[in-house]
């Protein structure tokens, strides 16, 4: 968080991400209610996995199918710093989970890219030189405005995603004096193939 003079708040779940994909079998889709929220600001912004996946070239696809990254509680890239977990909570995080980059939706059939800029510690089998860059490139390719819905909170608003198809972010973009204060619910999930 920065200083009041000019300042900006840090949210809890800023930096797009997808929900606790360092599980075996991370949460299908989680839900949230406003609760209190910010005169100004404190949006939330979606990013369509799907459509960021069909939309990759065709050289991109073959480069990245049957890739897998390895997902962990924080990984030593991520920009954004997680809060220590009490012991009993860290006793039931994972360690790590190994899941597809690109991800088929067990419902719908649909593939898309499964990333985690918080989360992801590696690729598996691939340099650490040729990772970054990779993750990088489909980071930039994946939030580009076309894939983008920004959902601007009222009270009482209830949003429902599907964590195996959109990523999504919070916004600190509210003053510092002021909350934004949201219930959540996430649902089980499955493994990722």
């Amino acid at each position: 968080m920065r200083s009041r003079q000019g300042a900006r708040t840090a949210a809890p779940g800023e930096g797009y991400h997808t929900d606790h994909s360092n599980d075996v079998e991370p949460p299908k889709a989680t839900a949230l209610c406003a609760v209190k929220l910010p005169s100004t600001g404190g949006d939330t912004q979606f990013v369509n996995m799907y459509e960021a996946y069909e939309a990759l070239p065709e050289e991109m696809k073959k480069r990245i199918e049957g890739l897998q990254a390895r997902h962990v509680y924080e990984s030593k890239y991520s920009e954004r710093k997680l809060p220590r977990l009490a012991e009993a909570r860290r006793r039931n995080e994972s360690e790590s989970a190994v899941h597809p980059i690109v991800r088929t939706h067990p419902e719908t059939r649909r593939k898309a890219i499964y990333i985690n800029p918080i989360r992801i510690e590696e690729i598996v089998g691939m340099p650490e030189h040729e990772t970054l860059p990779l993750l990088d490139e489909l980071l930039e390719h994946a939030t580009q405005e076309k894939f983008q819905y920004r959902h601007k909170w009222k009270a009482g608003d209830v949003v429902i995603w599907d964590n195996r198809c959109l990523m999504h972010k919070a916004n600190g973009d509210y003053p510092v004096s002021e909350v934004r204060y949201l219930y959540r619910l996430m649902l089980r999930g499955d493994r990722p193939v």
